[in-house]
Parts: C-alpha cells; structure tokens; sequence
C-alpha cells in the first residue's frame, strides 16, 4: 500500500470500442476499489468517433458520445473468425499518431505530479493499444541497449506490467515514434523485424471470457502477440461474456497478481 502523504503509481486504463473513458471506469468499479488503496487508474478517452459498441447498450443508453482507438476508415472490413488470419496480417500495426500524443501527454501529466505510471488495463479493442505500448517498450529498451541515437524520446515507455481483458484480434498498434527510432537505427533490417515481431515478454494477465462471442480474437492476440509462461504472460478463463470478471474472488485474483508483479519491478 501507498504510504500516507505519498503519491501513487498510476495504472492508464483503455475502453474498448465504440465506449468511453466514463463507461469504462464504471465498468472497473469492482477492480478499481480493491487497486485504490494501491495504485490510481486513469482512464483514457479515445479520440475517434464511433458507434456504440458490443455490450454498451441498452445499460449505457445515452451516455455517449461514444468512441473508438482506430479511424473507423481504417478499419472497414468486418473480421470474423474464418477471415481473421487474412484480415489481420494485412492490417497495419502503426498506432494513430492521436493516440500516442494522447498517452505521452497523460505520462507528462502524471510525472508533473509527482507520480509514474507503473502499467496498463485495456478492454477489448483497447487490449490493441496495451499491447502495441507493450511492444513499444520492449523495442525501445532494445534500441537503448543499442545505444542508439535518440532514445531519450522513448523514455515514457516505462510500463513493467498490464491486465488484458476481453483481448481484440491482433496486430499490437505500434508508437509511430518507436518505429520511427528503429528504422533509424543501425539495427539491420532483419533484426529490426525479428524485434516487431518477437513475443512480448512483459507481464501480461489476459482474462478470457468463455460465453464471449469476441473470445477468438483474444485468442488470437495472445497466440500472435504474447509469450505465455512463468513470469511472462498468464491467461484466466472465467464464466462471463465481453464485461470485465463480475465474481469478487476473480476481481481479487487480478489485484493480487497486479500488486505481485507491481512488487517486483520496483
């Protein structure tokens, strides 16, 4: 627990599509009470318009407007599980220039304050932004290694942890400035492929509802994108549909594991 007077670490948290950043923190209610002692959750609105999305209404009749992470023309083509492989290895992996200001203005806030922000929560499409930041951070402690030039300006990528709920299809959307970086790094080429392509390694705890309907794509994003196994990434199957795990004995697994890893990174 954080210590009276002291300023907490920050876990940034993004909704899924076609929500908001409203929505969402009523949808963590249940987790955010039992992190609050702990950690803050600052929750992102995303910067694209968009039609309400699955799960939202009725409940969330009227509380819009509602939003998405990706350009809805970016993203026309309706992905199912007989076209996912095709779909989504075409799709691009560059995070929307909107989004990175967005999360890079969030982290100078928080620093401003005082604190750091020590991870990440996504729901559904948002899972796609936590992955991509994710991978963002393991490049740009590779490029560091490296010694290459201009590596400071990824010193906001500083995440040693997230929770993935409900996980969209892949592929991670990728800091525009991270592939910037390495394409102008001295890595050759085939290594700088192997890097985007390689499975994240940071901790990751994917819940998988097992009554979703989007349960495949989670599927695929932890296949394609995550190393699952000891210290790296867990998955939790729980009864439930695309919502976040309603049991208090599910809500306390996750918090117990974000203080666990949250523990040992520092």
């Amino acid at each position: 627990m954080a210590s009276p007077g002291t300023v907490k670490p920050t876990l940034l948290a993004f909704h899924g599509s076609g929500s908001s950043a409203t929505i969402h923190t009523v949808q963590l209610a249940r987790l955010g009470r039992l992190l609050k002692p702990h950690l803050d959750i600052e929750s992102l609105e995303a910067p694209f318009p968009s039609a309400a999305g699955p799960g939202i209404l009725p409940f969330f009749e009227g509380c819009g407007p509602y939003k998405r992470w990706i350009p809805q023309t970016s993203s026309t083509l309706t992905v199912t599980p007989q076209t996912a492989s095709s779909v989504t290895t075409s799709q691009s992996s560059s995070m929307p220039p909107e989004v990175e200001s967005l999360v890079r203005d969030t982290i100078s806030t928080v620093r401003a304050k005082g604190g750091y922000v020590a991870g990440l929560i996504g729901f559904s499409q948002g899972t796609r932004v936590v992955a991509g930041l994710l991978k963002g951070a393991e490049i740009a402690r590779k490029l560091k290694e490296a010694g290459a030039d201009g590596v400071e300006e990824l010193d906001w990528l500083t995440f040693t942890f997230a929770l993935s709920v409900c996980g969209s299809y892949p592929p991670p959307l990728i800091p525009p400035s991270v592939a910037a970086a390495l394409a102008a790094s001295s890595i050759p080429e085939e290594e700088q492929k192997a890097l985007v392509g390689a499975k994240i390694a940071i901790p990751t705890y994917h819940v998988q509802g097992n009554a979703d309907e989007w349960a495949w794509a989670g599927k695929l994003l932890i296949e394609n994108s995550y190393d699952v196994g000891e210290g790296r990434s867990v998955v939790m199957e729980a009864e439930m549909g695309h919502h976040y795990p309603s049991k208090t004995e599910e809500s306390e697994k996750l918090r117990d594991w974000v203080l666990e890893v949250h523990w040992k990174a520092i």
